[in-house]
Parts: structure tokens; C-alpha cells; sequence
């Protein structure tokens, strides 16, 4: 499994001592991926002095990229991921919508739960103290529980973990699935076809399953805070069976990269995709397919197409589904005219070099106030769940909507920012623009990959997908 560290030297509000270095940072992730057994794969880094967070920005968009793979995230503490409480709650939910996983080092493994406590305890300080930090330690020390129960368990008298038989079955059921030899995928897939349905009534998808496969509490371990209380609580798997499931799935990770040496499969228009139905992103898969003829030949082949980011994790949504090389020739046809289908899409009006900026300031200044108004109600909304007063569904629901919404208003401020550096009137840029296109028109055959996806993500918006029709909208 991989790791990505996120690291800040930005002090929280109300906090009265100052963060550790970014280099002990780092040293206390490459002890932690080693004593876990995870791969660190990269980190980000916000130093003191950056106040717009590049570096989380550049987190946010890593994830994006489906080449990825399943990773977690790890930070010092909650109270890294932003200088306040609200931006650090914002934060946490911005990673975990793009299904990342994301443990601390000093609390454990984050959930939904988890924060809204730490929420609701620093309401009175402003912040996320070291004195709410060392009452939550020694009640993991206890074994008592902190957040939502696993899967499988509940909340007793004593806050210790106790079993809801009919979870358990499922889960039992899940790890006897992995050690006859299912991967995830196919698990989610056979739970979803025989009925079965998480605690809150929805699909089993990829991510969950992975989740659960790995998760030491299900041998009666209890861990938060990086304590680890061993017979805690009843254990739902044997300790054998629980390291066979961690041994095949490392064997099916090694096989898979074995079977491709060269780099990840890359995929021109990542990111930029997004199917009509749901507004939800298509991200690039990959198939590889073995088999062995008659005459005792071994064959392969790959498939490489784009495909609903829900179907792809659920296995649910409409099955809008393009072959790679099919949509990206589209879409070059599109942009060099050769076919119709590309769409100008104008934030800007037209006008001389003052009149640009002006226009300029005043969507900033919109965005800007967007953006106010959705952390009010994302405070607001966080306020209610830590009183009780949404289910957790709703939470995560709204939460969700929140912060995408939140995300999507610093993605136009960011981009209103890059135009405005490159173009200054409406001459430049049209200009800018054209140089664009012309260079995918007349260059394009001799390009590197990168910079064929950097052209692309500078001319167009998105590229939408409404069944066999394939619109390529143009950026301002």
C-alpha cells in the first residue's frame, strides 16, 4: 500500500507551541511507512511563509490523477491540514471525498466521527488543543471508543467495541471471499449481486472493502492515537487467516506491477472527463487480458478506456464507457476543426486591456464571497452534526457537497488568476488562445506526452460525454 505524506509548518490558531520542522515531519512519515508497511510514494510540503498552501493544492490534484492508485494520506495531526479548526476540517473532507484515507500520526486513522468529537471538544478553545489531544489518548488507552465502531462492532455500555452478529457475518463472509481469491473488485461485485448493504443501506464499493481487508480490528486490537490495545474487544477473524488476506493481496499488487515493468499507464485527458448523467468524472482504466491458445502460445492485450468514476468504484450508474484512443482522437479532431464539437465557454467579456481587468476584479470578488458564504455553512453545518443533529449520512452528504462546491470556487479563482497573468486584453487573450491551438494543430505529431497534456489542459475546460455524443468545451 501507499503512503503520501502531507507536512506544514503553519502554527494553528490558539496553539501555543509551534509545529514540529518539516524534515522531522517527514522523518516521523519514512518511521511510520516503514513500521506499517506502507510505500511512501511522495510528499507535499507547505512551509510557514506559504499561505495559499501549493502544497495541499498540489495534494488535492495528485489525487485526482487515476494513475494514482489507492493511497493514504498522512499528516502530523488533524490540526496540519489547515491554521484553523474550520480549515482543517475542510481539509479532511476535501481528501476524503477523493477517497483517500487519511490517518494521523498522533490520533490514528481519521473518520467522520472522529473529527466532528474533535470538533465539538475545541468549540470552546478555538482550536484543537494539545489538552483535547491528551483526554482523546487516554481514552484510547483505555480501549474505550473514540468516533463511529468499525463495521461489524458497536458501542457497549463500557465504550468498548462489541459485536452486532449480523455485521459480523458479513464481514467473516468478506474475508473468506479474499482468501478463496477474490480482489476487491470482485467482492464489492458479488456483495452487491447477493443483497448486501453497508450500515447506512449503500453499495459496497472498492475502497470499503479495501479498508475493512486491512483493518486490524477485526482481530481484537483496538488503535488510535497510535495506541494499540490488544484484546480489547472480540476478535472477528483469526490471526492466520488475517495475514493471509494481507499476503495474497501483496502478492496480487506485486503480480500486477510484475506484468507491466515500464511506467503507469498514462491517459492524455485525465481529469478533464466527465460524463453527462451525474457530472461525476471518467477516469482512465486499464485491462490487461492473458490467455493461452491452442497452440500452447501465451497472448495478451490491453484495453485502455475512459469510464464513470461511480461505475468504476460501485459498480453502479450508467455504464458511460469510451476506448481511449477513441475519445482523445475525438477530441483533437474538435480542437483542430477537423470535426464539430467544440464549445466556447466565455467568463470573460470582451473589451480593452482596463475594462479585462476590471471584469477581472469583479468575478474575483464574487468567487471570494462564494467562497465566505460556503464555510459559514460548512461551520454551521459541522456545529449541528457535533450537537447530534444529523444522522451520518447527512454529514458526509453535506459535507461532501460542501467542500466540492468549496473546491470548485478555488479552481475558478486559481484559474481567473492564471488568465490574468497571461492575458492583459482581449487581444492578448485571443492571441494566447490561438497560439494554443495552432500549436496542437501544427505540433502535435512531434509533442512528448506531458507537454500534449499541458496543451490540453490550457485550451480546454472539460470534455463531456452524453452517450455516443462527445462535446469538448474551451476554456475562456
Amino acid at each position: 500500500m501507499r503512503a503520501i505524506g502531507y507536512f506544514s509548518e503553519r502554527a494553528l490558531q490558539g496553539e501555543e507551541t509551534a509545529p514540529a520542522s518539516l524534515s522531522e515531519q517527514n522523518d516521523r512519515f519514512l518511521r511510520y511507512c516503514e513500521d506499517q508497511g506502507y510505500e511512501p510514494a511522495a510528499a507535499f510540503l507547505d512551509p510557514a511563509g506559504a499561505s495559499d498552501r501549493p502544497g495541499f493544492q498540489q495534494l488535492l490534484h495528485f489525487l485526482d490523477e487515476p494513475e494514482k492508485g489507492f493511497v493514504t494520506v498522512v499528516v502530523s495531526s488533524l490540526h496540519h491540514l489547515g491554521p484553523t479548526r474550520l480549515a482543517a476540517a475542510r481539509s479532511y473532507f476535501q481528501l476524503t471525498t477523493k477517497a483517500a484515507q487519511v490517518v494521523s500520526l498522533d490520533e490514528g486513522a481519521l473518520d467522520d466521527a472522529h473529527v466532528l468529537q474533535l470538533w465539538s471538544e475545541s468549540s470552546n478553545e478555538g482550536g484543537l488543543g494539545e489538552k483535547v489531544r491528551d483526554a482523546m489518548r487516554r481514552r484510547a488507552v483505555q480501549g474505550r471508543v473514540l468516533g463511529r465502531p468499525p463495521y461489524g462492532y458497536a458501542v457497549g455500555s463500557d465504550r468498548r467495541l462489541e459485536v452486532v452478529e449480523h455485521e459480523a457475518e458479513v464481514v467473516r463472509h468478506i474475508f473468506g471471499l479474499s482468501l478463496d481469491g477474490l480482489g476487491i473488485r470482485r467482492i464489492a461485485k458479488q456483495l452487491n449481486a447477493e443483497g448486501y448493504r453497508t450500515r447506512r443501506s449503500g453499495r459496497w464499493s472498492m475502497v470499503t472493502i479495501r479498508d475493512l481487508l486491512r483493518n486490524r480490528v477485526y482481530l481484537g486490537t483496538y488503535s488510535r492515537f497510535g495506541v494499540k490495545v490488544p484484546g480489547n474487544h472480540p476478535a472477528l477473524v483469526r490471526e492466520a487467516d488475517f495475514r493471509a488476506v494481507q499476503e495474497a493481496t501483496e502478492r496480487r499488487r506485486t503480480n500486477a506491477s510484475a506484468q507491466e515493468p515500464a511506467k503507469p499507464s498514462q491517459f492524455l485527458l485525465s481529469g478533464l472527463v466527465y460524463c453527462s448523467d451525474t457530472n461525476s468524472k471518467m477516469i482512465g482504466v486499464t485491462r490487461r487480458q492473458r490467455w493461452t491458445r491452442r497452440d500452447g502460445e501465451v497472448a495478451h492485450k490491453t484495453y485502455r478506456y475512459y469510464q464513470s468514476e461511480a461505475r468504476t468504484n460501485q459498480s453502479v450508474g450508467d455504464y458511460h464507457t469510451r476506448r481511449a484512443a477513441d475519445l482523445e482522437a475525438d477530441v483533437l479532431r474538435h480542437l483542430t476543426g477537423e470535426a464539430p464539437g467544440a464549445v466556447s465557454h466565455s467568463v470573460l467579456n470582451a473589451g480593452d486591456a482596463i475594462a479585462v481587468e476590471a471584469e477581472i476584479k469583479a468575478v474575483q470578488a464574487r468567487v471570494q464571497s462564494r467562497t465566505r458564504a460556503i464555510e459559514r455553512r460548512l461551520q454551521t453545518h459541522l456545529d449541528r452534526a457535533a450537537a447530534g443533529g444529523l444522522p451520518p449520512d447527512e454529514v458526509r452528504r453535506v459535507a461532501t457537497n460542501l467542500v466540492q462546491e468549496y473546491q470548485q470556487a478555488q479552481d475558478e479563482f486559481a484559474a481567473l488568476q492564471r488568465r490574468r497573468d497571461a492575458q492583459t486584453s482581449e487581444r492578448e487573450r485571443r492571441d494566447y488562445h490561438d497560439q494554443q491551438l495552432q500549436r496542437i494543430r501544427t505540433d502535435w505529431a512531434s509533442l512528448p506526452f506531458e507537454q500534449r497534456q499541458a496543451l490540453l489542459r490550457d485550451v480546454v475546460e472539460r470534455v463531456v460525454v452524453d452517450g455516443d455524443d462527445v462535446r469538448t468545451v474551451l476554456r475562456a
